[in-house]
């Protein structure tokens, strides 16, 4: 009979709530703390007024999927905006690691090239330039 009388007063589902993790209350810190990441702007909770937010039974396991589903989709942008921004920076810096690299191998070639050339080039200018002016 005790059995029956928990299930018709709401308690056993109450403790199946209570193990499934949920609390049945959240402080008004572990709440903001928890979802502030959802709305830009929020402030810490502790530059905030206190208080503890308290919410009914009925709908709240629908309510807390939904939070912790954008919770989750928002953390998640904020991950990936992270690894996108980092990618980028390592991309950037071998380029420019392969850019210089390059650039200093065609600045000698093109010395090389150009001493080469010059040496050729200046011999015959000098034996046809005139000599006794």
């Amino acid at each position: 009979m005790c059995p029956a009388a928990l299930r018709y007063s709401g308690m056993m589902e109450t403790i199946r709530i209570r193990r499934a993790g949920y609390p049945i209350r959240y402080s008004f810190v572990e709440f903001v703390e928890r979802y502030r990441v959802l709305l830009p702007g929020v402030k810490p909770a502790y530059k905030q007024v206190q208080g503890s937010v308290h919410r009914g039974q009925e709908g709240r396991d629908h309510h807390d999927m939904l939070l912790e589903v954008e919770r989750d989709k928002a953390i998640t942008d904020r991950v990936i905006l992270l690894q996108k921004v980092i990618r980028g920076f390592k991309d950037r810096s071998n380029f420019l690691k392969l850019k210089n690299a390059a650039t200093l191998i065609q600045r000698h070639w093109r010395g090389h090239n150009c001493r080469k050339n010059y040496g050729l080039v200046g011999l015959p200018t000098a034996a046809l330039a005139p000599t006794g002016l």
